[in-house]
């Protein structure tokens, strides 16, 4: 019985050719791949135009101070039936009033089902927006509209939200 082999006169130049570019194109195709799908995911940002914040990073942090010195602390609650509610008060515990503050709802693995929202006042320190929500983390920016003497907004807020599955 005779053995069968691949290569009956030997391994020549253009089979060594053929298994390189067999190879890396295998290679190449698998890596067009992921960088498909790991471009049409996520876009790998938290914020637009990092560059530039990253160059008035001094003033973000001279904002941060007048804010912390303000003393103002907000608490932000999301109701499933689609209220997004924020109350905010003074550092002697006073609810801070007559602002208007404007949301964006992020949801956090993209920025795709980014909304955006206003908040209008509901009672004294507490302000209210309509904004229904997909469950899931949410990311919630919201800012006020009034300026401070810096030409910076009043008071900013960040906070992650947790929106439960309704049953």
């Amino acid at each position: 019985m005779k053995a069968v082999t691949w290569f009956p006169d030997g391994v020549r130049g253009r089979h060594v050719l053929l298994g390189l570019a067999a190879f890396f194109g295998v290679v190449f195709l698998v890596n067009g791949v992921f960088l498909y799908y790991a471009l049409s995911t996520f876009g790998g940002g938290d914020t637009s135009d990092p560059y530039r914040k990253g160059l008035h990073y001094n003033d973000t942090i001279a904002e941060a101070a007048r804010e912390a010195e303000r003393g103002w602390d907000g608490r932000l609650t999301y109701y499933v039936s689609g209220r997004l509610v924020l109350t905010l008060t003074d550092k002697h515990g006073q609810p801070v009033s007559g602002l208007h503050f404007t949301g964006v709802a992020g949801w956090a693995p993209t920025d795709r089902e980014d909304r955006s929202t206003s908040f209008h006042e509901f009672g004294t320190g507490t302000y209210v927006a309509e904004l229904k929500l997909a469950p899931g983390q949410w990311v919630i920016q919201l800012q006020s509209n009034e300026l401070s003497g810096a030409g910076d907004p009043t008071y900013r807020l960040k906070q992650r939200v947790l929106v439960p599955e309704t049953s």
